[in-house]
């Protein structure tokens, strides 16, 4: 699509909404992404200069218009349900949308029920552009993209969960952090990359919509345009009746109009309410919906950020299947406390862990209209957040202590601690075990495991041994425990 104008004939009639049809649509902006998208923009705008509509705002609002319409053109000509299906087979990473909406243009085989095949590769008389091309380690640069939104805090791009029980405080510290993003401000000492914010709720929306009032008040920036987005509903990304079609759909028809360069951050409060009817604790549902959120940071290369709520046990994560869990480029932990909440850096795949900073809420009465009578003005507060402390200097993730392990594996390893304690033996004829140091032999630990009831040894004993063996190699692997045939010790 460098040069567009090999389409122009197809408009000669002059009509400006075709144009932008065939640019967006033929010339393979579905596969190309914002780069292209902008260059489809300058185009249309000199194509208009060219038709004699150049005067100032009209030209401007007649290529937005034409944009928004050549959007509904492709939205329109796809099978929503066909693209939610292409999702399930889409990679996370994939930083095109042929693999959601089929290929750009061409005629299309028929399946068996009549349907247009959109699959990928399944386009009639055209190329698939490759994605499996080796590149030489010396050849491996690195993009100019920059690589936070916050510095050590949130990455320019990927997916970041933010973590905390009810009521502690997290979707009023989400809204306040990427409100500062919108603004271009500092967040708690740190640099932020300036740009849009767009922040879909689906849950306490009038009372949210009272926060975020507050926080222009409190920030004085009521009027300058600060272009943070409020979406009242969340989508379905969880279920196969999923929504993702139409979210991408409409977001690129409000982009075109309204923030060409396109989102920063995208927000989902919460990751409940975008399960739709999938369940939040199936591994294939919240597969389906990390796999959406992927296809949303490389169609709008910004950062999607997913509020979500602590399980039983907050040291395992976020609520459900931890499919979510591995996903994530980085989880923070807000935790409410007597005088003010502390957020934790748990866990981060290309930064530093271990970063904490605390905040607090502040009550705020929303100014009212002044021209409205005293005596029938109700007073209308909400909370501000105010930042307590920064964050505090960031440790390498390697020296992250150890969380125990939970369920079978943390009851036996309870079961080999007793076991060597009382029954341990030191500089035992075995060049495996480290010399001086205590271990249990086998048997004497099977009959631990019968003492303390750890999966009844006496029960099935092909399926004990079978369940001990995997779970000993199992705390082998975390560097809890070694073995060997006969001994088992603790490192």
């Amino acid at each position: 699509m460098n040069a567009p104008a090999q389409f122009a004939e197809r408009a000669s009639e002059g009509d400006l909404d075709d144009f932008a049809g065939i640019c967006l649509i033929e010339a393979g902006f579905v596969r190309a992404g914002w780069k292209e998208k902008q260059l489809a923009v300058d185009q249309l705008q000199a194509l208009a200069e060219q038709w004699g509509i150049s005067d100032g705002d009209k030209a401007q609002a007649r290529v937005q218009e034409a944009m928004a319409r050549a959007f509904r053109m492709l939205h329109d000509r796809l099978d929503a349900r066909n693209s939610a299906d292409l999702v399930e087979a889409s990679s996370p990473g994939d930083s095109t949308l042929e693999g959601q909406f089929g290929p750009s243009h061409g005629s299309y085989p028929e399946r068996a029920d009549g349907i247009p095949d959109h699959s990928p590769g399944r386009q009639l008389g055209s190329s698939v552009a490759p994605r499996f091309t080796p590149i030489a380690l010396d050849e491996v640069t690195i993009t100019a993209e920059p690589p936070w939104l916050i510095e050590g805090l949130i990455p320019a791009r990927g997916l970041a969960c933010i973590i905390g029980e009810p009521k502690c405080g997290k979707s009023f510290m989400t809204s306040d952090m990427l409100c500062t993003v919108a603004q271009g401000a500092p967040y708690a000492g740190r640099a932020t990359l300036k740009g849009p914010v767009i922040y879909l709720t689906g849950e306490g929306v009038s009372g949210f919509k009272r926060r975020l009032v507050a926080i222009r008040q409190h920030r004085g920036i009521e009027g300058q345009g600060v272009p943070f987005y409020l979406i009242e509903d969340v989508p379905d990304l969880g279920s196969q009746a999923t929504d993702l079609a139409q979210l991408l759909a409409e977001l690129d028809t409000f982009i075109a109009q309204r923030c060409l360069d396109g989102p920063r951050a995208i927000v989902l409060d919460t990751l409940a309410r975008c399960m739709g009817d999938g369940d939040e604790n199936s591994a294939r549902d919240m597969g389906r919906f990390v796999n959406r959120c992927g296809v949303i940071e490389s169609h709008f290369g910004c950062v999607v950020v997913v509020v979500h709520h602590v399980g039983k046990d907050p040291s395992r994560g976020g609520r459900g299947s931890n499919a979510l869990n591995g996903a994530v480029d980085v989880t923070m932990l807000v935790e409410k406390g007597e005088a003010h909440s502390t957020v934790t850096i748990e866990e981060m795949k290309d930064g530093r862990e271990g970063q904490t900073w605390q905040f607090r809420l502040l009550s705020h009465v929303l100014e009212q209209n002044l021209s409205d009578p005293v005596e029938t003005m109700p007073e209308v507060s909400t909370c501000v957040v105010e930042i307590v402390s920064e964050p505090t200097t960031s440790k390498p993730s390697e020296t992250k202590s150890k969380k125990p392990p939970k369920g079978v594996k943390g009851d036996l390893l309870k079961v080999i601690r007793r076991a060597i304690e009382e029954a341990g033996e030191r500089n035992v004829h075995s060049l495996a075990v480290p010399n001086n140091v205590p271990a249990v032999g086998r048997e004497n630990l099977k009959r631990y495991c019968a003492s303390m009831d750890w999966q009844d040894p006496r029960g099935k004993p092909d399926s004990f041994r079978a369940m001990l063996n995997k779970t000993l190699n199992t705390l082998r692997a975390a560097n809890l425990i070694g073995f060997d045939k006969e001994w088992i010790w603790l490192t």
